[in-house]
C-alpha cells in the first residue's frame, strides 16, 4: 500500500475519515507483519522499515500533542485513586454505548460488538507478554500473574482466547482476522495500532503501561453492563458469558496491582516519567471514546433509518 505526503496532510491536518482509515490500515498490517508473520521471505525490508517509522512518527505526533495540549500529563499521582478520578472524569466513562447494549441492542448489534473487539481481544495475550520484555524481576512478575489468568490459571479450555473463541462460535461467527480489520473503522484499527506501537519499543514502556493501566480500570463497569445486557436477550443460556465475567472481575484486581506493584514503584524510581505514564493513560481513553463514539452513532444510525 503506498502512502503519500497528501494522505498523511489529509489524515492529520484535515482529519479526512477515508485518509485515516487507509493509515491505519497500512499500521495495522505492518504491525501484524513485525509481531507475528514467521515467513522471511515475507518480512520487512529495510525501505518498508523506513516508510512504517515514518508514517507510525507522524501519527504518533500528532496523538501526543494533542494529548499534551488537552490534559495536565504532569499531575501528580500517589494512589490508584488519583487514575480513578481521572477516569471517572473523561468523557469515555459509563459510555452510553454501553448503556445502549444494556437496554436496547439487539442480538446482531451485540454481535457486531464483539466481532469489531475480536481482533483485540484475541491478541490481547500477546500485548501482555510484550509487556514483560526488559522490566525488573518484580514487574515481570506481576505480569506474569496476569498473564497467569489470561492462561486460564493453567486450565486450556478457560484460556481466554478459547473462552472468547467459543462465544463467537456460539454466535455463528468464524474468525477472520483479515475479514475483521477491513470492515473496521479507523477508530477501531487504531486502537490496535495504539497497543502494537507501544508494546514494541522500549522507551515508551511507561506509556505502554499507562495504555494498559487504562484498560484494566475501563473495561469491569463496561463489561458489567454488557452482561446485563447478554441477560436482557437471553443470550447466557446459549452463550457461555465467561470471558467477560472473567474480565469484569478479575479486572479490578489487575487494576490495583498494576498501580501499587508496577507502575507507582517505577514511578518512585524514575519520577521524570510521569508525564510518560499519563500520556499513555490519556491516549487510550481518547483512543476508546473515538470507538465507541463511532459504533453507538452506527447502531443509532441504522435505528432511525
Amino acid at each position: 500500500m503506498n502512502i503519500s505526503e497528501n494522505d498523511l496532510l489529509m489524515a492529520f491536518k484535515k482529519n479526512n475519515e477515508i485518509f485515516l482509515r487507509k493509515i491505519h490500515l497500512y499500521l495495522n498490517e505492518a504491525y501484524r507483519n513485525l509481531i507475528y508473520n514467521q515467513d522471511e521471505d515475507q518480512a520487512l525490508n529495510e525501505m518498508q522499515i523506513c516508510k512504517l517509522r515514518y508514517i507510525e512518527n507522524v501519527w504518533i505526533e500528532n496523538e501526543m500533542v494533542d494529548c499534551m495540549n488537552r490534559y495536565d500529563c504532569s499531575r501528580p499521582i500517589h494512589s490508584i485513586e488519583d487514575a480513578a478520578d481521572v477516569l471517572a472524569g473523561h468523557p469515555v466513562f459509563q459510555h452510553p454505548l454501553y448503556s445502549y447494549l444494556r437496554q436496547e441492542a439487539s442480538l446482531e448489534e451485540v454481535k457486531f460488538l464483539i466481532w469489531n473487539d475480536s481482533v483485540l481481544n484475541l491478541e490481547f495475550f500477546d500485548y501482555l507478554i510484550l509487556a514483560m520484555v526488559g522490566v525488573s524481576e518484580p514487574v515481570r512478575l506481576e505480569i506474569a500473574k496476569n498473564v497467569w489468568d489470561e492462561a486460564g490459571r493453567g486450565c486450556l479450555q478457560q484460556f481466554h482466547t478459547i473462552l472468547f473463541r467459543r462465544i463467537l462460535a456460539r454466535l455463528g461467527m468464524h474468525y477472520d482476522r483479515y475479514e475483521v480489520v477491513n470492515q473496521m473503522s479507523w477508530e477501531g484499527l487504531a486502537g490496535i495500532n495504539l497497543f502494537s506501537y507501544m508494546s514494541l519499543y522500549q522507551h515508551h514502556k511507561i506509556k505502554y503501561f499507562g495504555v494498559l493501566a487504562a484498560t484494566e480500570m475501563l473495561d469491569p463497569p463496561h463489561y458489567l453492563q454488557l452482561l446485563t445486557g447478554f441477560s436482557r436477550l437471553r443470550m447466557s443460556a446459549a452463550v457461555n458469558p465467561a470471558y467477560y465475567q472473567e474480565h469484569a472481575e478479575i479486572d479490578i484486581q489487575h487494576a490495583g496491582s498494576w498501580m501499587n506493584k508496577i507502575i507507582l514503584p517505577e514511578l518512585s524510581r524514575c519520577p521524570e516519567k510521569i508525564s510518560d505514564f499519563w500520556l499513555g493513560f490519556y491516549l487510550r481513553l481518547d483512543s476508546v471514546q473515538r470507538y465507541y463514539d463511532v459504533l453507538l452513532k452506527h447502531f443509532l444510525t441504522r435505528k432511525a433509518a
